[in-house]
């Protein structure tokens, strides 16, 4: 064959008639070639240097073929005029082929690097990657240390050449850099073993600030100007004796600067003897000698008689330096020919076969094998028989009206014509008919990708056009774009189906996670919405596959969506799932602003200070707090920290569950008040058979009526609960209707409550059995409706009259913990969101929505101590019906609750009493010290806590031990929650010292508040635990106390020391009752659970007012 042609559909490899070699790159990939055995070396140079890019290269010549054997030092240069028979007969027969390695290397350079630059970004990016490898291999042997550092520091930079230039300074960025990509690839790593690391780091922020302002392209001038500067790498240096009859010893020295020049061995001085466009013509000869095989260079200079005369020690010397000296002709001549003339060669040279065109080494449409050197790296060759089985005839499809814009062309709506004659509305993405090869091949791409994918929630290719112009068809989205959508329809659509899009956005995501796929551009805009109810993921043409061995992907130069990109995406153009994750946080917020985009007016080169500075995007209104953990959790700055899709699409399905739950009781609770009227208990007519199903939500004027004659039917009071009812039922006594005025049943038609009555109507014969019933469930609903009415107010005081905070404002409450603390997550129990209505309707008793309310057992941080104070001396029956309940009580009717104590005991020498209110107040004074923001004393507070905790614990286990062995498990499970509580509390105050003087100061104090807050609970907790056994126990009860009678004074119970010994540490209300009382803590700011719950036991008023 007459040159290597790369592989094709209609030329495949597999075709080929000889061997394959492969070509080894700098960057440590090669590419495959198949040869024959009249293929040149120039031939195959040409053939893989038009793969590391499309186009063809402008220094084509500067290229050259080494061939090694390694671990030996033998090295032969190749001449691109020989063939690879030629090589085979020279050099394989002597080794086998597998012994060899060929590389292909830049050894002919231009006298002005920045031309190179200017005409050849490939090459010159070859040729910097040479030189690196080169320098981590070899060159620093030749420099100290500190140039070392400069050198890494220039890497670094060009490297990470998006990145600001104080970046290195945040210790965060230079572990990331150390741990993920490590220090060897910038320094060599017998330069990196001398060096401790302390000192390495620090010498880097120093040198890095001196090169920080520099350009990528900048950077690499400057890295190759001082390894030039202390190395001459662009030099090569031979051991020859020069001149014919008369010989000395010289080193002779080639180079872009210096030409043809000789160093001489005695005098070191260097002298250069010809320029490159001097040489005419180069002849290498080979003594005939056997016992002295020399070899003579002989070179013909211009303007001269002379012929200068260099005697090599080899053959394989004087072949090196020919072919070095006829390249650098070559290219400053701008002639291919080559002046070499050999004579050295016995076997006779094979007739040439006539060269093809340049068209013989068109681009192939092979899988590529090398990484690309382009400006924008191509990952992959996704041509047609790619997509081959999507192909599609292009009469089949019909464009219509114009949908968008595209990277590559329009976007249009279209109609396929199948076989069995069905038309499917579809989108076609349209590329540009004068678009190149390169163009059409990236464009494809995208196809190449979505034919991977089968998910109700990601757009379907349909097929492809692979003939000029290129179509992609696909799936149309009838509704457009999703943030177009939100700002359309943001009036009609409920948080209910945000959170919807969300939740099936994150199934999308997760089949993608599974499949090892990166999106990279995950945003509203790349959504599109199929109905009002699904959305599905598109736009895959960033999207990259990460193998089994590959952690990430690292994007080159292009376009990419700053605001919503991940920390290291942005400083290191480093994408992972958890770099999809961080955008899909964004994504959610987008969606829950109604179409508004992330960071407005703040421009794309701020962006990366606001993020490492800890702020994050504000929470959305109406945002379920535990969403906004969640989205707080996807924004954490260290990706390992961000939870996988899979555990995103489990938490969003409890979110949406949750709020679904909590709209269907709203709707159900206005529906029934829109319908109430009256309700008759004496009344004997029976409600007509409807003749068709009762429609929902009817207006609730069309019921009224100013003066009901007899024979117009009326409605009974429709309530959704006993509370409901005896709350209408008291509005009306106060505008003065009479229930009983009301006498007919209610219509079928007024509400949803009617279908219940109906079926309950069918089951009896006759309207008195029907209204004995009635009248019987009105009495038993009357009576719950008095007992709930009493937990609530119960409840209600709870909340409100032993608050250990000092603040009378609770709409504080609804704040949130700082994002990156998420250990803060309630773990209450998973409760049904229909016993949740309460929690969103009334504010009565301190609670809030069910969202905040309802949490799960797949939180991301769980603290297994809220658990013990979520417990009520309450049935859980008395629970749920409570809970269903949907309005406040009115004031009249709330009757003052008398405390539930945990017990009526003896006070006196109890230690474990004294202790747990030692603690409470130390969590007091830490919550009124961390609220004057002075960092440095929330140590002092902490310990203080720590102090009063230990001593609860001593006393705790100074009686355990009297307790029978289940009783000491229960004491032991409180006691273990203790510690972690500490635990947490202690980390809580290093994230607020560490934040204290940034934004997030006031986040994060609010989460060592939280913090103390259930460490104190705990505590509470702790003491019901040994009062519960002591009241189940009496006679421990008395024999441990029975010990305490001779107490010294010091340990005298609280409660006799003088009153005004704290009456000024503890400034309670002075109308707290000195019955014992239930102590409550007011729930702390978090992101994903407001919980505020009466604790099962009490302490003491007395002791708190002394």
């Amino acid at each position: 064959m007459d040159s290597p042609k790369k592989p094709s559909p209609q030329n495949s490899p597999a075709t080929g008639d000889k061997a394959t070699v492969k070509v080894h790159l700098p960057n440590g990939g090669f590419n495959v070639v198949r040869y024959g055995d009249t293929v040149e070396i120039k031939g195959i140079i040409q053939t893989v240097t038009e793969r590391l890019s499309t186009g063809e290269r402008y220094y084509n010549g500067l290229y050259a073929m080494r061939l090694s054997r390694p671990p030996s030092t033998e090295t032969h240069w190749l001449h691109q005029d020989t063939t690879m028979q030629q090589i085979h007969e020279k050099y394989l027969k002597k080794h086998p082929n597998s012994e060899w390695r060929y590389d292909l290397r830049i050894r002919y350079l231009p006298t002005i690097l920045k031309e190179l630059f200017d005409r050849d970004k490939v090459t010159f990016h070859y040729y910097y990657d040479q030189v690196r490898s080169d320098y981590h291999t070899e060159l620093h042997k030749k420099i100290d240390q500190e140039i070392a550092i400069q050198l890494c520091c220039l890497e670094i930079r060009k490297y990470f050449k998006d990145m600001p230039q104080n970046v290195l300074d945040k210790k965060s960025n230079f572990e990331y850099l150390e741990r993920e990509i490590g220090m060897q690839k910038f320094i060599p790593n017998s330069v990196l073993e001398k060096i401790k690391s302390k000192s390495l780091r620090k010498s880097i922020q120093i040198q890095f600030k001196k090169f920080a302002h520099l350009s990528e392209f900048e950077s690499m001038f400057k890295y190759l100007e001082i390894l030039k500067y202390h190395t001459n790498f662009d030099q090569e240096r031979f051991r020859v004796d020069f001149g014919g009859s008369f010989t000395v010893p010289v080193e002779l020295v080639i180079g872009p600067d210096i030409g043809i020049s000789h160093t001489n061995v005695q005098a070191s001085t260097t002298k250069k003897i010809a320029d490159f466009d001097q040489i005419q013509a180069i002849q290498t000869l080979v003594s005939d000698c056997e016992e002295h095989t020399k070899a003579t260079l002989q070179l013909k200079v211009a303007g001269t008689q002379e012929v200068l005369f260099f005697t090599c020690s080899n053959l394989d010397v004087a072949e090196s330096l020919a072919d070095l000296i006829d390249g650098y002709c070559r290219l400053h001549s701008n002639m291919p020919a080559s002046i070499w003339n050999k004579k050295d060669s016995k076997e006779s040279n094979p007739v040439k076969p006539h060269r093809s065109s340049k068209d013989s080494y068109s681009n192939p449409t092979g899988t590529m094998l090398s990484e690309d050197y382009a400006e924008i790296v191509e990952e992959g060759d996704y041509s047609i028989p790619a997509v081959k089985n999507y192909e599609l005839n292009r009469n089949q499809i019909e464009l219509q009206e114009i949908l968008g814009e595209g990277q590559f062309g329009d976007v249009h709506k279209g109609i396929v014509k199948t076989k069995e004659n069905l038309l499917i509305p579809v989108a076609v993405k349209t590329c540009k008919g004068d678009a190149d090869l390169a163009t059409t091949e990236k464009f494809l791409e995208e196809a190449y990708i979505m034919q991977k994918f089968d998910h109700q929630h990601i757009i379907k290719l349909i097929g492809v056009c692979s003939e000029s112009p290129v179509w992609i068809v696909m799936e149309l989205a009838k509704l457009g774009e999703l943030r177009s959508y939100l700002q359309k329809n943001k009036n009609r659509l409920d948080l209910a189906t945000l959170l919807l899009y969300a939740f099936q956005l994150s199934t999308a995501l997760s089949y993608l996670e599974s499949k090892k796929y990166v999106h990279r551009d995950i945003a509203a805009r790349n959504v599109l919405v199929s109905t009002d109810k699904c959305v599905k993921l598109a736009d895959f043409g960033l999207s990259r596959w990460m193998g089994d061995d590959q952690s990430y992907y690292k994007a080159s130069k292009g376009k990419l969506p700053i605001k919503w990109m991940s920390p290291e995406s942005i400083n290191f153009r480093r994408f992972t799932t958890a770099s999809d994750v961080w955008m899909f946080g964004v994504c959610i917020w987008e969606i829950l602003m109604l179409g508004v985009k992330p960071f407005q007016g703040v421009k794309n080169n701020d962006v990366i200070g606001k993020i490492e500075n800890g702020e994050r995007l504000a929470l959305p209104p109406d945002c379920p707090p535990r969403l906004y953990s969640l989205m707080s959790q996807c924004w954490s700055y260290e990706p390992s920290k961000r939870p996988s899709f899979k555990d995103i699409k489990e938490i969003l399905q409890e979110i949406l569950y949750e709020e679904r739950s909590v709209q269907q009781d709203t709707l159900r609770r206005e529906n029934r008040k829109m319908a109430a009227m009256s309700w008759g208990p004496t009344d004997e007519f029976i409600p007509p058979k409807p003749s068709r199903y009762p429609m929902q939500g009817v207006d609730p004027s069309s019921f009224q009526s100013d003066g009901p004659p007899s024979f117009i039917p009326q409605t009974y009071i429709v309530a959704q609960n006993p509370e409901v009812l005896a709350h209408l039922m008291k509005e009306n006594e106060c505008r003065g209707f009479n229930p009983a005025a009301y006498v007919t049943p209610a219509s079928p038609v007024s509400s949803l409550y009617g279908d219940q009555l109906l079926f309950e109507n069918n089951r009896y014969d006759n309207s008195t059995n029907f209204n004995v019933v009635l009248r019987q469930k009105l009495k038993q609903q009357q009576m719950e409706s008095e007992e709930d009415s009493k937990w609530l107010a119960e409840s209600e005081t709870h909340l409100k009259r032993l608050s250990l905070t000092q603040e009378p404002d609770t709409t504080e409450s609804t704040l949130t913990s700082p994002p990156t603390s998420p250990s803060y997550i309630s773990p209450a129990p998973y409760q049904p969101a229909s016993n949740t209505a309460s929690s969103h309707g009334s504010k009565g008793n301190g609670m809030h929505s069910s969202t905040g309310s309802v949490s799960s057992s797949k939180s991301h941080s769980p603290l297994g101590s809220l658990n013990n104070t979520l417990r009520s001396n309450q049935s859980d029956d008395r629970k749920d019906d409570s809970c269903q309940s949907g309005s406040v009580i009115d004031e009249s009717e709330k009757k003052e609750p008398s405390p539930n104590p945990t017990a009526n005991l003896d006070r006196t020498h109890d230690r474990v009493y004294e202790c747990t209110t030692d603690v409470v107040r130390a969590v007091m004074s830490l919550s009124q010290g961390v609220q004057q923001a002075v960092a440095d004393q929330y140590l002092d507070l902490v310990k203080k806590v720590g102090v009063e905790l230990r001593s609860l614990l001593a006393s705790v286990d100074e009686i355990v031990s009297s307790f029978p062995t289940q009783a000491q498990r229960e004491v032991e499970m409180a006691h273990k929650v203790l510690s972690k509580d500490m635990a947490e509390l202690v980390n809580a105050m290093k994230l607020a010292q560490q934040y204290s003087n940034t934004t997030l100061d006031a986040e994060y104090r609010k989460g060592m508040l939280g913090a103390a807050h259930v460490l104190a609970m705990d505590s509470k907790n702790l003491l019901d635990v040994v009062d519960s056994i002591r009241i189940r126990h009496p006679h421990i009860n008395k024999q441990i106390f029975k010990s305490n009678d001779s107490l010294p004074e010091s340990d005298r119970p609280i409660e006799e020391e003088p009153k005004s010994a704290t009456d000024n540490s503890l400034p309670y209300p002075t109308t707290l009752s000195p019955t014992p009382v239930s102590c409550t803590f007011v729930q702390m700011p978090l992101y994903t659970n407001n919980i505020q719950s009466a604790s099962s036991s009490s302490l003491n008023a007395k002791v708190l007012d002394s």
